[in-house]
Formats: C-alpha cells, structure tokens, sequence
C-alpha cells in the first residue's frame, strides 16, 4: 500500500511540472508574437540583431534535442515553436539586409 502512494505523488508532482513546463513555454513562445507581426508588416528589422537569432535558433535546437532526451513534451513542443518565430524573424531580416544592399 505504501508503494502506491508514492507512485500517486510521483505522478501528480509530475503532472504540475508539465503544467508548469507548459505555461512557461507558452509565455516564452508568445513573447515572440509582437516581434513577428511588427517585422512582417513593417518590414522594420534595423533593430534586430542577426547574430543573436543565429544563436537563439542554435540554443532552440539543443533544447530540442535536450527534451528528446529527457522525454519532455513542453521543452520539445515550445522550442520548436521557438525555431519558428526566431526562424521567420531571422529571415525576414536577412530579406530586408539584401533589400537594402541591392539599393
């Protein structure tokens, strides 16, 4: 009998750890949001560093493959999230690098 409770606690400390994995993944992927919709309609990227969204999407993909490892769906889930938007603001700053070079 008293295995079993042990293994009820493990799960349920298990449960509120992937709800707060979750909730943080969540605010850390839409803080990326405003950037995003900013740089997609203005095209404003003069601001936006190359350099550190090249070392954001390579810190994304080691989280990945750190939460492949760990088996943790929030880790993986959101990061990939992550390499997205980072993905999508890194190129339309290099879009708008070329653009202005062409000039």
């Amino acid at each position: 009998m008293k295995s079993f409770i042990v293994v009820e606690n493990f799960n349920m400390q298990t449960w509120w750890l992937t709800v707060l994995g979750l909730a943080a993944g969540l605010c850390t992927s839409l803080s990326f949001v405003p950037q995003v919709l900013k740089a997609w309609r203005e095209g404003d990227t003069e601001a936006i560093s190359k350099r550190m969204y090249v070392a954001s999407l390579i810190a994304y993909g080691l989280w990945i493959i750190h939460g492949l490892m760990i088996a943790s769906t929030p880790v993986i889930l959101f990061n990939a999230v992550n390499v997205v938007f980072a993905g999508i603001i890194l190129a339309l700053k290099l879009r708008s690098s070329r653009s202005a070079e062409a000039r």
